[in-house]
């Protein structure tokens, strides 16, 4: 799993590169496997069925991906499956390929930052504190020093100075996830996948974030996101969108020519819309 470097401030206090990594899946095909009656009765037999069929996409180095498709459509299946963390066991059919050689899960996690929808921060510690454990703790197990140095990179890169000696449960939305996302970049890592950042955001929250997701992809980093419904000032930040429906790829490409392909095959809507809300409409099947 060679990859191209970029250099990269990190978290030791010099330079060093930071690895760049183009994930691929060709065809993939995700399965649940069939689950049994309960023993205790009241529940019913499942047959297996698929999560995701066929999906082919990338997500290179420098640019911001976003898996747009409503609930159900297998955007948190996806984004485990990149991540690493899903069961290889359940692939039915394809491969995702890292810089064009079949994943090694194991050693991408190392590589990579995943940024569940849930928080998972200790309301109790403040912004600052949050970051500097983390950053000590991921640092120390690459063998590297500079916790509290690499925390206040974090904050100056996210814009969580002004809040640093604040209370994670007293921060707003937007600031919590952006912690969230700090706690996952403590070790600089060269790929960050996130699973719908933006719930539970205002438009302007959401706007100010995903802004600060592409200023991170600009950096050289792989940036995919899972994103419901987007804003259309949200969708115009992403470089790359990938479509999703009951687990099958209707469209996948650069974000501006997704309504010009939609209208080539006969789907066009009669006014301005929001390509995120007329792309949904189609996944929806309206």
């Amino acid at each position: 799993m060679e990859a191209a470097t970029v250099m990269s401030k990190g978290g030791n206090g010099g330079g060093r590169r930071r690895p760049r990594y183009r994930i691929e899946t060709r065809a993939l095909s995700y399965v649940l496997p069939p689950r049994g009656a309960w023993p205790w009765g009241g529940g019913k037999a499942e047959e297996s069925r698929l999560l995701l069929r066929g999906v082919t996409c990338e997500a290179p180095p420098g640019e911001l991906v976003a898996i747009v498709g409503p609930s159900g459509a297998g955007k948190t299946t996806l984004l485990s499956v990149l991540a690493g963390s899903a069961d290889p066991a359940r692939v039915a059919a394809g491969e995702v390929l890292v810089n064009g050689i079949p994943m090694d899960a194991a050693r991408f996690r190392r590589a990579s930052g995943y940024v569940p929808q849930d928080d998972a921060l200790f309301p109790a510690l403040t912004v600052e504190e949050s970051l500097v454990y983390s950053a000590r703790l991921r640092l120390r197990a690459a063998g590297v020093g500079g916790g509290a140095e690499r925390a206040r990179e974090l904050m100056a890169e996210l814009g969580l100075r002004h809040g640093a000696g604040s209370r994670v449960a007293d921060v707003s939305g937007g600031e919590r996830r952006r912690v969230s996302i700090g706690v996952d970049l403590a070790h600089d890592p060269a790929v960050l996948l996130l699973d719908e950042p933006t719930s539970g955001l205002d438009s302007t929250a959401a706007a100010r974030l995903v802004a600060t997701l592409s200023a991170l992809a600009r950096k050289g980093r792989t940036v995919v996101m899972s994103v419901h419904q987007p804003s259309s000032r949200v969708y115009r930040m992403f470089d790359s969108v990938l479509l999703l429906a009951e687990g099958s790829c209707l469209y996948f490409g650069a974000g501006r020519d997704a309504m010009d392909y939609f209208a080539s095959v006969g789907f066009a809507p009669g006014f301005h819309v929001n390509p995120a809300d007329f792309m949904l409409d189609l996944a929806n099947g309206e």
